[in-house]
C-alpha cells in the first residue's frame, strides 16, 4: 500500500478523473481522533500491502478542497472507487471495521473475523483514561479483560489539545496521552471492541452485557467507566446543526471556523478554556453566560479578560440557532435584563453548558443517584456485588485525567478481589 501524504487539490481532483480507487484521509494535526486514526490507519497500511492506496488531506493546507467535499467533522474518510465516492465515514473507525470496508471497497468477499470470546473474567464498559488504566491493571494481575467502547479509545482526553495538570509532565498532548495508555493496555492482552452498551444485568454470578450491534458479553466482573456526553441546548435548530456549526469540541473543529465569528455557551471551565483556544483561529469569540455568575477559575477568567478577542456577555439564554444555507448562522438569545430577543450572528456555536452521566443502561441495577451519577464506595464498589464505577461516570468532587486513572486502577484492584474470592 503507497501513503501519499498532502496532495495538492489539483493531484486529488487528477486522481478522481483518472477512476483510481483509493481511501482518503481528511485530517488535521491537532484533531485527537485523526491522530488515534493515523496509528489504525498505519496498521492497515502493514496489514494489506500494496492492494489500495491511502490518500491523507491536511485540511488546514487544503481549505477549498475540505469545503468542496462537505467536510465539517473530522477525521473524514472517503471510500473511492473508480473515481466515484462509494462511501463516506465520519469520525474514529475501528481497525476492523475499516478493513471490512476497504474489503468490500475492493470487490472481494470481507475477511473471516475470528468470533471474540463471550466470557471474561472482568468486562470494563468505556474506553478512556479510567477504562483503559483498569485494563492496565487488570491485564497486570492475569484477569481475561474485555473493553467495550462506542467512541474512539481515549475519551475526553483525544478531544484536550494539551494537559498541563499532568504529573511529572509540564505539558503533554490530550491524544498522545490517549494513545500511549490505549497501547499500555493493548500491549498486555487486553481485547478491545467497538460496541455500545445498552444494557447491563447481574445473572447469580455471572454479569451481562448486550450491546446496541445485538452482541451479548457475560463476566464475572464489570467496571462502568462510560463517562459524561455533553448537554445540549435544546433548541430549536440544535439537533438538524450538529456537526453543521453546532461543536462540542473546539479542539476537534476550530480550523473551520478561520477567521470567523463564534459563539461559546456556558460560564465553566471548559467554556472559558476553550474560549481561548477557539480563539486563535476565530475572528471572534463570545461567551455568553445565563447568569452575572462566572465559575470558571479565576486564573482562567483574567486569561479571557485580557484577551482581545473574546467577550463575555452576561444574562443571556440562547433561543433559537439561526440557520442559513443549511448551516449556523448564529443565535437568537434572550437578553433575561432587558426581555430583549437579540440576534447574533456567528459561523459556530459551542456549547459547553455541563454534562450527564453515560449510565441509562444500568440504571435498573438502582446504583445511580437522582442525577444518574454512580455511586460508589471507597474501593470504587457499587450496592451491587461485582459492579464498579470509574472515572467521571461517578458522583464525585472532582471530574479531571488524575482522578479518573486513580479511579481505574481502584476499581481494577477492587475486582481483582471480588474475582479470586468468588474462586474459593
Amino acid at each position: 500500500m503507497t501513503m501519499i501524504i498532502n496532495p495538492t487539490a489539483v493531484e486529488f481532483r487528477a486522481m478522481l478523473k483518472e477512476k483510481k480507487t483509493f481511501l482518503a484521509d481528511f485530517y488535521a494535526t491537532w484533531c485527537g481522533p485523526c491522530k488515534m486514526l493515523s496509528y489504525v490507519l498505519d496498521d492497515i497500511e502493514k496489514e494489506m500491502g500494496e492492494r489500495i492506496n491511502i490518500v491523507k488531506i491536511d485540511i488546514d493546507k487544503e481549505p477549498e478542497l475540505t469545503e468542496e467535499m462537505d467536510i465539517t467533522i473530522i477525521p473524514g474518510l472517503f471510500f473511492i472507487k473508480e473515481g466515484k465516492v462509494a462511501s463516506r465515514y465520519a469520525g474514529f473507525l475501528p481497525k476492523e471495521r475499516l478493513r471490512a470496508r476497504l474489503e468490500k471497497l475492493l470487490g472481494e468477499e470481507p475477511p473471516v473475523e475470528a468470533a471474540p470470546d463471550k466470557h471474561y473474567d472482568l468486562l470494563i464498559v468505556g474506553g478512556g483514561a479510567a477504562g483503559l488504566t483498569a485494563a492496565v491493571y487488570a491485564r497486570r494481575a492475569g484477569l481475561k479483560t474485555l473493553v467495550l467502547e462506542s467512541f474512539a479509545p481515549g475519551g475526553k482526553l483525544i478531544k484536550t489539545f494539551e494537559l498541563e495538570n499532568w504529573p511529572g509532565i509540564k505539558n503533554v498532548n490530550g491524544s498522545v496521552l490517549a494513545y500511549d495508555i490505549y497501547e499500555q493496555a493493548m500491549a498486555l492482552g487486553t481485547v478491545y471492541l467497538y460496541e455500545k452498551v445498552t444494557a447491563l444485568t447481574v445473572e447469580g454470578e455471572l454479569r451481562r452485557v448486550r450491546c446496541e450491534s445485538g452482541a451479548e458479553f457475560t463476566a464475572t466482573a464489570v467496571i462502568v467507566a462510560t463517562g459524561t456526553v455533553e448537554r445540549l441546548l435544546n433548541i430549536p435548530g440544535e439537533q438538524e446543526m450538529i456537526g453543521r456549526g453546532i461543536s462540542f469540541c473546539a479542539v476537534c473543529d476550530a480550523a473551520f471556523y478561520r477567521n470567523k465569528p463564534v459563539i461559546i455557551v456556558g460560564a465553566g471551565n471548559a467554556a472559558f478554556e476553550e474560549s481561548l483556544y477557539l480563539a486563535e483561529f476565530a475572528s471572534k469569540v463570545t461567551i455568553l453566560a445565563r447568569r452575572d455568575v462566572i465559575s470558571a477559575e479565576q486564573i482562567t477568567q483574567d486569561k479571557v479578560a485580557r484577551h482581545p478577542k473574546i467577550e463575555v456577555l452576561t444574562w443571556r439564554v440562547p433561543q433559537e440557532v439561526l440557520i442559513e444555507n443549511e448551516r449556523v448562522a448564529g443565535l437568537k438569545v434572550l437578553h433575561k435584563e432587558t426581555g430583549v430577543i437579540e440576534s447574533m450572528w456567528a459561523k459556530g456555536v459551542f456549547p459547553y453548558i455541563g454534562a450527564d452521566p453515560v449510565t441509562d443502561f444500568c440504571k435498573d441495577l438502582g446504583i445511580t443517584n437522582a442525577k444518574g451519577y454512580l455511586v460508589v464506595n471507597n474501593d470504587m464498589s457499587t450496592s451491587v456485588a461485582g459492579v464498579y464505577g470509574a472515572g467521571d461516570v461517578c458522583d464525585k468532587v472532582l471530574r479531571q485525567v488524575v482522578t479518573a486513572t486513580n479511579d481505574g486502577a481502584i476499581a481494577a484492584q477492587s475486582a481483582l478481589h471480588y474475582i479470586r474470592n468468588q474462586g474459593e
